[in-house]
């Protein structure tokens, strides 16, 4: 599994798609978002840009801040405040308007007001891909263990501390086939192969995965083709 790990790992890192575009995830669901929303994967290397969007479906007009980061989580340059009028929309392609900051692998916006919502898009010529923005959560679900390809699994820890995180892969039939507790330290994002994450246990006979976590993390998966042809994903449900 070593070549389809750094396939998964390459793919999150500039989303190197070879097939039409794919939707991954609902960007308009949700109806309670946090104060805390999460741009889990940004794209802007070879080719890629990414667009963002913050909905404000409140009556209350919003100031907030974009905040960077990279994989082991060090803050990329200084907050970016932006003001959302009330039921207003603000789009901006990060590549374009923050290119500056580098090596940005995730967005916060932060704010005082709960029930924003946002998503990512990540486009390359005619191909792109879009995952809702999300809050950060203490469980949820991979919905889909892909046994005819790959399912690579990714969290961001938006706590200030440590994150201890146990996975459970299960079977249609209900039966816990895996068990595994990861560390993800404060601010850090990991991406890896589902196969990985709970070797030496085999989940060839499993089909989603559960999580716990005792901080607020923030996750989503991508399933792949062997051949590289296909891609979609979801953020955690």
């Amino acid at each position: 599994m070593k070549h389809l790990s750094a396939l998964f790992v390459f793919v999150v890192a500039v989303l190197v798609l070879t097939t039409s575009p794919v939707m991954a995830g609902d960007a308009f669901s949700d109806l309670f978002s946090q104060t805390k929303i999460c741009f889990s994967h940004i794209a802007i290397a070879d080719g890629w840009e990414t667009e963002v969007a913050v909905l404000n479906p409140t009556a209350k007009t919003v100031t907030g801040n974009f905040m960077f980061y990279d994989m082991d989580g060090k803050q990329l340059g200084s907050p970016v405040s932006q003001t959302i009028n009330a039921h207003g929309r603000y789009q901006v392609e990060v590549g374009a308007t923050f290119a500056q900051y580098g090596n940005i692998e995730y967005m916060l916006f932060t704010s005082d007001l709960y029930g924003l919502k946002g998503y990512s898009k990540f486009y390359k010529g005619g191909l792109r891909a879009s995952i809702m923005a999300a809050t950060p959560q203490t469980s949820g679900l991979f919905t889909k263990i892909d046994h005819e390809g790959w399912t690579g699994i990714a969290f961001v820890n938006t706590a200030s501390v440590g994150a201890q995180i146990t996975l459970k892969a299960y079977s249609d039939a209900g039966g816990v086939k895996a068990e595994v507790v990861m560390d993800v330290g404060p601010g850090v994002k990991v991406v890896d192969m589902a196969e990985n994450i709970f070797s030496p246990q085999s989940i060839s006979r499993a089909s989603y995965v559960s999580f716990t976590s005792d901080q607020g993390v923030v996750g989503f998966f991508l399933n792949g083709s062997g051949d590289s042809s296909k891609l979609d994903g979801s953020k955690a449900l």
